[in-house]
């Protein structure tokens, strides 16, 4: 099951790359550089631009890889966001073997390598299942994945503690994209947090010495995200304890229908406590 946390956690980190959050708008637009407030106030803008795009265009096919805990992780899949309750679809490639997500009406299945009940290859995540602890950590994860799916909330954690440092011109697959670098600052981004299993996660990368971490964004003439980057700490959600997650997402085919659907119900299994 820790592996699974640790899929998890790269992909909630993965899910909110590209999100942007309309909250960010109240803080005002600005140039890119100088101080920390103009910094924020250029983030804030960056946010609210590519979160109104994403919005109205509101799916995607995105391709990640990365790692979390020790374990590495490719993969691919579809999103579809801008409703009540965002929808995905992830096919991932892990030491273990493939593994599939579907998070759909807020619920989480899971397809590993290993069935856990004979007959059965997905599981489904409940957190609503008070009883099950394992259910209730996982069931965490899904519910930030669920939440930062959405692209109107995208940027929106990094709003108060990041800056843009730089801006360029790059050349990304034969498209041409604004490149953004961002640093966030940690101790800024631990004070906003309201979840506390991640707050207590980033106060121990801080007494680590970790004092910042980089954000890379590469957006393209339709201010639609082309590419994100992250490595920053996250908790394990099994133990609480800090790890570092890094991912990088490439997206394409902004607006283009997807099929996103829920396994059938005689091949879900329950999660095991």
């Amino acid at each position: 099951m820790r592996k699974i946390a640790a899929v998890l956690s790269a992909l909630a980190l993965a899910v909110s790359l590209g999100a942007c959050g309309d909250k960010a708008a109240d803080n005002g637009g600005g140039n890119s550089g100088g101080d920390a407030t103009e910094g924020a106030m250029s983030l804030a803008a960056l946010a609210k631009s590519v979160g109104d795009q994403t919005a109205e265009v509101n799916t995607a096919h995105m391709v990640f890889s990365g790692g979390a805990g020790g374990m590495e992780i490719k993969g691919e899949g579809d999103i579809e966001v801008g409703g009540t309750d965002p929808a995905l679809q992830m096919d991932m490639e892990t030491g273990d073997g493939t593994m599939s997500m579907v998070l759909l009406d807020g619920v989480l299945y899971m397809k590993v390598p290993q069935e856990l009940q004979s007959g059965k290859p997905w599981i489904k995540i409940d957190s609503t299942d008070k009883s099950n602890p394992l259910a209730q950590a996982l069931g965490s994860i899904s519910d930030q994945m669920r939440k930062n799916a959405d692209p109107r909330q995208a940027l929106d954690q990094f709003k108060d503690s990041g800056e843009i440092t730089s801006t360029k011109e790059e050349d990304l697959d034969g498209k041409q994209t604004t490149h953004y670098s961002i640093t966030v600052d940690v101790q800024k981004l631990a004070d906003s947090q309201t979840d506390p299993t991640l707050q207590k996660a980033m106060r121990e990368a801080i007494k680590s010495g970790l004092k910042d971490f980089p954000v890379d964004l590469w957006v393209d003439s339709a201010d639609l995200p082309a590419r994100m980057t992250v490595e920053m700490p996250t908790a394990d959600p099994t133990s609480g304890k800090a790890v570092p997650v890094k991912v990088q997402v490439d997206y394409s085919d902004w607006g283009k229908a997807v099929d996103i659907q829920a396994p059938p119900a005689d091949q879900v299994g329950q999660l095991p406590g």
